[in-house]
């Protein structure tokens, strides 16, 4: 395809939050280079609502865990190129003799076997969007490698007055997500309500509903005057709008991480069983205001490239021996 540029991209990304945020750069690379070419995604239907803060994104197509349903809604022979940024069984089925040109991106699977297997880190830590901008050198004539920029839109719908919902102004508070899909990326409750005690600053919590029963127990057990929960009762884009006027975002390796990237928000991440050496950190050029908080010399991390809902070892040191005062001092800071 060199040479000619494309007027009809498909990308394939169906999970979940983080991994979809940080296919943005890649969507905004191809605007860059063929600001006329229609982009077309294909992603679950309980991300696609996040897609709303993606600009360039023209037609989203729903997998509801058809194959064969989805197929048939696509017309492959009518896309110049398909970019499959998930890369595993089921995207491979679903482009199984797709007419357009499939591009997919290094997953660097026997590098992280390695690092979980035997603890041996990246001689060169790259970032998960380097990967994925890699495809497109295969598509660009006088192919220069691309600095993505990860821009999240917040949908103006989900922009709302903080003093009249929270009762809390911008840049005053510190928002803290409290969730993370696998309990072992997820600072034990107790130690949370400790550290969350040691911050000088209002609190704003903030996770989806399954988080729910946290949030309840932070809120009845917390010593620090002044926390408000925003859990449960703001979609992913209002949650957005909470981090980006925060004055500082404390995360564990999960979705509004990454959406917190694409703000002018410090952001400070607590690490459990997983590193930044997968790949998966906040993605800022030359980490600006990007904090790390890792239990060093641990034998035993990282244990999974995902997570666990408990530790493998029992002792959980990843979470249990980090430096709560430092955290917090680095915060008030």
């Amino acid at each position: 395809m060199r040479g000619t540029a494309p007027q009809k991209i498909l990308i394939v990304r169906l999970s979940s939050i983080g991994d979809i945020v940080l296919t943005f750069p890649v969507v905004a690379a191809l605007k860059s280079l063929f600001p006329s070419c229609q982009i077309d995604f294909v992603t679950k239907k309980q991300f696609a609502s996040l897609l709303e803060a993606c600009p360039g994104i023209n037609q989203v197509f729903l997998f509801d865990s058809s194959v064969s349903q989805l197929r048939q809604q696509l017309d492959f022979k009518h896309y110049d190129a398909v970019f499959d940024l998930h890369h595993n069984l089921r995207t491979r089925l679903l482009l199984f003799a797709c007419t357009a040109p499939v591009y997919r991106f290094p997953k660097s699977n026997i590098q992280k076997w390695f690092l979980t297997k035997f603890k041996v880190r990246p001689k060169q830590r790259s970032h998960v969007v380097e990967r994925y901008l890699e495809p497109l050198q295969r598509i660009v004539q006088d192919w220069q490698p691309l600095a993505g920029t990860l821009k999240y839109e917040i949908p103006t719908s989900a922009q709302f007055d903080l003093e009249t919902r929270f009762q809390i102004r911008p840049k005053t508070y510190i928002a803290v997500a409290i969730g993370a899909q696998f309990a072992t990326k997820r600072l034990p409750t107790d130690l949370l309500i400790q550290l969350i005690g040691q911050i000088k600053l209002p609190i704003v919590l903030l996770g989806g509903k399954e988080d729910l029963k946290t949030a309840e127990f932070v809120l009845k057990n917390c010593r620090h005057p002044n926390v408000i929960s925003a859990v449960g009762h703001t979609n992913i884009h209002e949650s957005a709008w909470l981090a980006k006027n925060a004055k500082a975002l404390l995360t564990h390796d999960t979705g509004l991480m990454h959406i917190g990237a694409s703000f002018e928000v410090p952001i400070h991440v607590i690490w459990g069983n997983t590193t930044p050496d997968f790949g998966m950190y906040p993605y800022r050029l030359e980490q600006q205001d990007v904090f790390h908080y890792e239990v060093a010399d641990l034998a035993c991390r990282p244990c999974s490239k995902i997570g666990y809902q408990q530790c493998p070892k029992g002792h959980f040191d990843c979470m249990r021996k980090q430096d709560l005062k430092g955290i917090a001092a680095a915060l008030n800071r």
